[in-house]
């Protein structure tokens, strides 16, 4: 067992580490490109957003005060924030996502990353902030956690300060969503008396909303920028210290596996096959039991011309699946093109009536399976008549030798 937030640190730790920008933007891209036009596209967002809400500031001049990003990644907005505040600080549960944003943003005057708990900021002080940010991070944690951080911000933040986020509201009393099994990937859908509660708990008043350009499709619903101040001294934040399953839920474990295979996808379409390798064999090691992430690096390394890599993906797949088809049958015939036919019959058994298998193939299995097992026995006879024909072409040469030395 494990605490939320040792979940969320091993969720987000195993995630940056097959890439940090694509797990912090999910870009449709997935490439740099779209990663840096997301946080620019995202940042000036909330900074037009922030902008009625402080005193004006000379033009090229930072405003006054400090600016926290709460959930900052690998500091996509973060690090474009430092040049319009005197000081920002971003936190995050991951400490691979924090040691990637000082890797690449360590030089940037005025900016400094922090790893946290995941559930409260006490390393920070009592109103230290004059702004708050936090951007597509509070809808995928659990709302214990999310009430506990909405305290910790209005502590954190300076009697009148501003926390701007985005948060996905429904517009109905009943149209919460909550998922029940610590999904740190799904979407929480806060009705508008929860939210009400949240701003009360952190001493916030509501000042500004506006949609933001994205209709979920599952969802039916646009995410949008909330801007609160505080107004009031907040409450003490909750002590969140619950015992859940330390790996993830079959669904989350799901999700994650059709991310990675959806980026992996993505490199292999641009030619990355460099990158795109240890991102299946990541997702392979993440479920073992799910043939997708096998195939498509058979995919890739048949790119490459390489039958003895496609044999080793099939035969762990089907050490895991043995009663994967499709697994048996290619595996048999990269088997016959390695001209290893006792191989490919041995692969095909499981295929081969009266193997209870046999009846779950259909037609175009069946035909397959036959004609690679004819194939197979063909070889096989080629082969032991090519060896006998050696045998006794070594005979006869073996005997004219005697005869020579004899005489």
């Amino acid at each position: 067992m494990a605490t939320i937030q040792d979940k969320m640190r091993l969720d987000w730790d195993r995630r940056a580490s097959v890439d940090a920008r694509y797990w912090v933007a999910a870009t449709q891209e997935a490439d740099v490109e779209s990663y840096e036009r997301s946080a620019r596209t995202d940042t000036e967002a909330f900074l037009a957003g922030l902008a009625p809400h402080l005193p004006p500031r000379a033009a090229g001049a930072p405003y006054a005060g400090a600016a926290l990003d709460l959930g900052c990644g690998i500091g996509r907005m973060t690090a474009l924030l430092a040049s319009h505040f005197g000081e920002v600080v971003g936190v995050d549960v991951s400490e691979v996502m924090i040691q990637e944003a000082r890797a690449l943003h360590g030089d940037v005057p005025g900016l400094r990353f922090e790893a946290n708990s995941g559930a409260d900021l006490s390393a920070l002080g009592d109103g230290a902030f004059g702004v708050v940010c936090s951007y597509s991070v509070l809808a995928h944690l659990p709302p214990d956690v999310v009430e506990a951080y909405f305290c910790e911000v209005g502590r954190v933040l300076a009697p009148g300060g501003v926390f701007r986020y985005q948060m996905w509201v429904s517009p109905h009393a009943d149209g919460a969503v909550h998922p029940d099994d610590d999904n740190t990937l799904n979407i929480h859908v806060y009705d508008e008396a929860h939210l009400a509660r949240l701003h009360a708990c952190a001493g916030l008043e509501e000042v500004a909303r506006e949609e933001i350009d994205y209709l979920d499709p599952l969802l039916n619903l646009r995410p949008v920028w909330l801007t609160a101040r505080r107004r009031a001294a907040p409450a003490a934040a909750p002590r969140v210290a619950r015992e859940v399953g330390a790996g993830p839920s079959s669904e989350e474990l799901r999700m994650e596996y059709e991310l990675m295979l959806y980026l992996s996808a993505k490199h292999m379409e641009r030619g990355e096959l460099a990158q795109a390798e240890p991102i299946l064999e990541r997702a392979t090691r993440l479920a073992p039991h799910l043939p997708d992430a096998y195939l498509q690096w058979v995919e890739l390394r048949l790119s490459l011309d390489d039958l003895r890599g496609v044999q080793t993906l099939l035969t762990e797949l089907l050490r895991h699946a043995p009663e994967h088809r499709e697994a048996r049958l290619f595996l048999a015939q990269a088997q016959l093109a390695s001209d290893a036919p006792s191989e490919a019959l041995e692969t095909l058994a499981p295929l081969t009536p009266p193997a209870p298998l046999a009846a779950a193939l259909s037609d175009e299995e069946r035909e397959t399976c036959a004609r690679l097992r004819r194939e197979a026995e063909a070889s096989k006879l080629a082969r032991a008549r090519e060896s006998a024909r050696l045998q006794r072409t070594r005979a006869q040469e073996g005997r004219r030798a005697r005869a020579q030395r004899r005489r």
